[in-house]
């Protein structure tokens, strides 16, 4: 063997055992890399998991302000009257009569007035907000189907005395139009609440709310 073929034997010797060099640590960053993967999958499980919760816990809660809005304890029924709305027509298929007795009451549930008349998302004017608000029961129909109720909260004249809370409903698909003053007779004067709701055909009517009566 001569010295050339020696050298040559020595040089392809030497490239082996580096290439085997880099494929051991190409191996060892590939296993690394995997374990920050996995690491990091287990990280977003857990955030996931959370945020699952969190949205859960949230609509629990939602869920248990309304129910408490809608059986706030009524002191007394001022005004009741039956209704009748076409909501679906026989022509598509589907024809609904939503019946029932719509009854305008003064509810116990401070709490909740005193919350209501620090909102202003409706319609407040002359120290009265109004809201519309989605608490009814759903009604077989495939579109949005959810009920609603009107909220009148008057705020106190005196410094001391409570929010007055009142509820009037159940109506669908309601639009709260105007809360107006209207001036009457020998300088006396009355707040009235103008809504529309239902479908076929849509109905606009009003209240009273210096007398808290469903104008005829």
């Amino acid at each position: 063997m001569n010295r050339i073929t020696i050298i040559f034997f020595i040089l392809i010797l030497n490239f082996s055992c580096s290439e085997k060099s880099e494929n051991s640590g190409l191996l060892k960053e590939n296993s690394l890399l995997k374990t920050k993967i996995l690491e990091l999958e287990n990280v977003n499980a857990e955030l996931s998991k959370q945020n699952s919760i969190l949205k859960s816990l949230k609509s629990d809660k939602k869920k248990n302000e309304i129910s408490e809005l809608r059986d706030s304890k009524v002191i007394k029924l001022l005004d009741e009257r039956f209704s009748k709305d076409t909501l679906d027509l026989q022509k598509y298929g589907n024809e609904y009569i939503f019946e029932r007795n719509i009854e305008l009451t003064k509810l116990d549930n401070k709490l909740f007035a005193e919350a209501f008349g620090n909102i202003r998302e409706q319609l407040n004017s002359f120290g009265y907000s109004v809201f519309s608000i989605c608490d009814g029961e759903s009604l077989p129909l495939e579109m949005c189907n959810c009920t609603d109720s009107i909220y009148i909260v008057i705020e106190p004249e005196e410094l001391g005395e409570d929010y007055e809370l009142y509820r009037v409903g159940y109506f669908y698909n309601v639009d709260l139009v105007s809360l107006e003053r209207i001036e009457k007779e020998n300088f006396e004067y009355d707040f009235e609440l103008t809504f529309e709701h239902g479908k076929y055909p849509r109905k606009k009517e009003k209240i009273s709310l210096n007398e808290m009566k469903l104008e005829k």
